[in-house]
């Protein structure tokens, strides 16, 4: 309990710092990529002065469309401006410094277009890295989207618009974009680490915060242990006395009452002593040995065949012959009990029990079903907790107090095993599945 408690503590704790530092690593690579493009930006706004034609710029917000050329022939034609052509105010003063600015802008391409549409030059400091006609791709598909500027590759471009044409300007900022993926990677890397210690620290805390409820369930289990055996003692004084005194003076209701309820205080003392040592005693210092599952489950099996016999219930099984496991016999022959005497109490008569053992690759696996009730989905999920009980009243009449279930369980994931419940078309099955070497 208090383990799976620490791992909850834990796994919350890490999700919690993942989803932190995912969030942070993302804002900070998105202020990056936006700070690097507004770095491009402005180096192709201090371009375009070094670049701007002193009389032909057309003020904003006066802007004519250039004439369209007659002549189609011409495959690097621009057809004229587009509605939303982003015109460089002159007041516009970029934030960067100058000096940084001119590194930045000193490569770049300049691609002019006449004002009938044609290619008119193409000044290409960067031909090392991009031909002519690579720009010229570039700025065809430029010219068919409905932006003013943008990036293509790992070019930023601005579009400028005059009275002798169109003006596309271009800077190379790989060298940036880099950075960024470095700094990403670098973030990462850090991150990661970052997130191994903090996994660390995380199962210490865990570990420290858990420590009270742990106490305080290691003090309540040995509280149930010294109370059972205390418990022991004087139920069996009593049981004994009755058993003598009915000698003495013949049987009598009272007498049946008083052992009666010794009889089943003592069950329930015995379940609990059992749960007790179940939990206290680690899996590991139990003494496992291999045996035949099978002959184990039929010493279970054939006895209780003539009790459902007297019950007027149908009991049938099919025990794969030969599979053998390694655990510990007599815990794994009291989970089959368990099942198979809830299978008998919840089995009305003419009903029936059905008893399966298969093994396959990886694991052995047994079912016990019976006809009857079905479970509610709420019920299934409880019905594996100490003292549950899904009719209170029958199974108290029974002598039942909600403890088998969860001996079986404990029992099972000791083996490093599952069960579940399920319930179908009328049948409730219970399946336990065992790994073929705990």
């Amino acid at each position: 309990m208090t383990k799976k408690l620490r791992k909850r503590i834990m796994l919350t704790m890490m999700l919690l710092l993942s989803i932190t530092y995912i969030a942070i690593l993302v804002a900070i690579n998105v202020w990056i990529n936006a700070n690097t493009r507004s770095d491009a930006d402005n180096a192709l706004r201090f371009l375009m002065r070094q670049h701007e034609p002193p009389s032909e710029m057309i003020p904003d917000g006066d802007v004519t469309p250039p004439e369209k050329s007659n002549d189609t022939s011409d495959d690097n034609t621009f057809s004229g401006r587009r509605d939303n052509d982003f015109i460089p105010p002159k007041d516009d003063f970029p934030k960067m410094d100058e000096k940084s600015l001119e590194i930045l802008s000193s490569h770049y391409i300049l691609v002019r277009y006449k004002s009938d549409g044609t290619l008119d030059s193409i000044d290409n400091t960067l031909s090392d890295s991009y031909t002519n006609e690579e720009i010229t791709s570039y700025c065809e598909d430029i010219l068919q989207k409905k932006e003013n500027h943008g990036s293509i590759g790992q070019l930023r471009y601005m579009i400028r618009q005059s009275k002798i044409g169109t003006e596309i300007f271009f800077i190379d900022h790989t060298a940036e974009n880099k950075s960024g993926q470095r700094l990403l990677i670098i973030s990462i890397i850090l991150g990661a680490v970052g997130l191994v210690i903090f996994a660390i620290l995380s199962y210490a805390i865990s570990g420290l915060m858990v420590r009270p409820v742990e106490e305080t369930f290691e003090k309540q289990k040995q509280f149930i242990s010294d109370a059972s055996h205390e418990l022991k003692t004087p139920i069996t004084v009593i049981l004994s006395n009755s058993e003598l005194l009915e000698e003495q003076i013949g049987s009598s209701q009272w007498l049946t009452y008083i052992k009666n309820e010794c009889d089943r205080m003592r069950n329930l003392v015995e379940s609990l002593l059992t749960l007790t040592k179940l939990e206290q005693v680690p899996y590991t210092d139990v003494i496992k040995n291999d045996f035949s599952l099978s002959n184990a489950m039929l010493e279970r099996i054939l006895p209780i065949e003539s009790v459902a016999f007297e019950k007027d219930i149908h009991m049938n099984y099919d025990i794969e012959p030969d599979v053998n496991f390694f655990g510990v016999k007599e815990q794994i022959q009291q989970v089959l009990t368990i099942l198979m005497d809830n299978a008998l109490n919840h089995t009305n008569a003419q009903g029936s029990i059905n008893i399966t053992l298969q093994k396959a690759a990886h694991y052995i696996r047994f079912q016990v079903t019976n006809t009857g009730e079905p479970i509610s989905k709420e019920d299934q999920e409880k019905l594996f907790e100490r003292f549950y009980r899904v009719d209170k009243a029958r199974n108290r009449a029974q002598g039942h107090y909600g403890l088998g279930l969860s001996i079986a369980k404990t029992i099972v994931e000791n083996h490093h095993g599952k069960i579940s419940v399920h319930c179908e078309d009328g049948y409730t099955t219970f399946t336990v599945s065992l790994p073929t070497r705990s």
